[in-house]
């Protein structure tokens, strides 16, 4: 039977996040497979790969509070990470995972579901990536992948506060916030809310890694970091705390701008446009969806940057031709840039 190293992080969100990209690379270059459980302390406001901190994120309230904002290296949209929420992560050669995020995705929910059903929690599988407790969500999934290799990374939600989610989410008015805490507590659950007491962590962590270790079929033996990995993750903590990559990456335009947003089954994409004529002079793209390769959303923009408003559909349709994006058909995606142009 295939032996995984196990691991269990506490951290700050930049050693975390780092730890992903790292270990993904170290499984890449011959370390066994990986299942590392993680719990952020301090707190974090977790933005996906795509998204505008600034379009997403109450930035004062983040740092009244304490907490920390970081930036994953996955699509998806913001989450808040603490001591009450763990994480998990599956590093490993595709094959055993499913050879697409959509099957990894799909399967590694299965390793949810069942350690909530150990709790007496029945939860089902929602696609595109989230596990789901009577139609609200207690799990949220994402996935990259570097060559043959995957990372597969989600959430438990073992308690949760809504208020403070919402505190810190971008949002243009109080009666907006009202409004998005109730949705929230219609669209979001969590293990204590469900079996009605409480439980702690590790209990969570124990439940996890046999269900984990069940629906991957593999021996969880435990493990440290190598020393390959230990520099590797001290080196990209530089990067992942880094204002460039928090702040930079994804950052709104300025000027006279139009603004777009659809919600696709694949996730929300937010389209900015700023014109010269009958010219494009800057877009952005932004939102919580997947795509790969992950960088393949700035060639996009690049693709569209000086396009004439005639030329963005065989742009959009060319650039399809070379990536993978979960739920956002190529006409959806066109239309909603052709009305930000308008």
């Amino acid at each position: 039977m295939q032996t995984f190293r196990f691991m269990v992080e506490t951290g700050d969100q930049a050693k975390i996040l780092a730890g992903e990209e790292a270990l993904l690379d170290s499984v890449s270059s011959g370390s066994d497979p990986i299942l590392r459980f993680v719990i952020f302390d301090p707190t974090s406001v977790l933005l996906g790969y795509h998204q505008a901190v600034e379009d997403e994120v109450n930035i004062d309230e983040v740092r009244r509070r304490g907490w920390e904002i970081g930036r994953r290296p996955t699509g998806g949209g913001t989450i808040i990470m603490g001591p009450e929420q763990l994480g998990w992560e599956i590093y490993t050669n595709s094959s055993l995972v499913g050879y697409t995020p959509e099957e990894a995705m799909r399967k590694m929910g299965n390793g949810v579901i069942e350690a909530l059903e150990q709790l007496g929690v029945k939860a089902r599988f929602r696609p595109k990536n989230d596990v789901e407790v009577n139609g609200r969500k207690i799990s949220g999934i994402g996935a990259f992948s570097f060559g043959q290799y995957m990372a597969i990374t989600g959430t438990i939600l073992l308690d949760f506060d809504v208020d403070s989610m919402v505190s810190v989410l971008k949002l243009s008015s109080e009666k907006i916030r009202d409004k998005v805490i109730s949705d929230f507590r219609e669209r979001v659950t969590w293990i204590n809310r469900e079996i009605g007491k409480k439980i702690e962590m590790q209990q969570l962590i124990s439940l996890a890694r046999k269900s984990f270790s069940h629906v991957l079929s593999v021996d969880l033996e435990d493990g440290e970091y190598n020393q390959k990995e230990i520099e590797e993750i001290s080196n990209l903590k530089v990067k992942y705390s880094s204002p460039s990559w928090i702040y930079d990456l994804r950052k709104s335009l300025n000027g006279d701008i139009r603004f777009v947003q659809k919600k696709f089954p694949g996730g929300l994409v937010k389209v900015q446009v700023k014109k010269s004529g009958n010219l494009i002079e800057s877009i952005l793209i932004t939102g919580d969806f997947f795509v790969e390769p992950r960088r393949a959303i700035f060639d996009l923009e690049s693709r569209l940057k000086w396009s004439k408003s005639d030329e963005v559909k065989k742009e959009i349709e060319d650039w399809y031709n070379g990536i993978k994006i979960i739920g956002i058909p190529k006409e959806g995606l066109v239309n909603l840039v052709e009305e930000a142009i308008r």
